[in-house]
C-alpha cells in the first residue's frame, strides 16, 4: 500500500524561502566581495552566518518530512491493529 505523498503547503512554502534565501545572500555576499576584493573578518562571518541559515533551512524540511511520514507510519499501524481487533473478534 504505497502511497505518494504529496508536499503540503508548509513545504512549498519553506521551499520558496529557502530559494530565496539562497540566492538574496549569495547576491549579497558577492555584491561585497566584488567591491571590497578582499576577504574579511566580516566577510567570513557573513559567509557562515549564511550557510548555517540554509542548514537550517534543510533541517526544518527534514523535520516535517519526517513529522509527516510519521503519520504515515501512525496511519497504517492503527489500520493494522483494526483488521488485528476484527479478526479475533472472529475467532472468539
Amino acid at each position: 500500500m504505497s502511497t505518494i505523498r504529496t508536499p503540503n503547503v508548509f513545504e512549498k512554502i519553506l521551499l520558496v524561502i529557502g530559494i530565496l534565501i539562497v540566492m538574496i545572500g549569495y547576491g549579497l555576499i558577492y555584491r561585497v566581495f566584488s567591491t571590497t576584493g578582499v576577504l574579511t573578518w566580516e566577510g567570513l562571518f557573513a559567509i557562515f552566518l549564511w550557510l548555517v541559515l540554509i542548514c537550517i533551512i534543510i533541517l526544518v524540511a527534514v523535520a516535517e518530512n519526517m513529522k509527516e511520514e510519521l503519520r504515515t507510519v501512525i496511519e497504517n499501524q492503527l489500520t493494522e491493529l483494526r483488521l488485528l481487533r476484527e479478526e479475533i473478534k472472529k475467532k472468539r
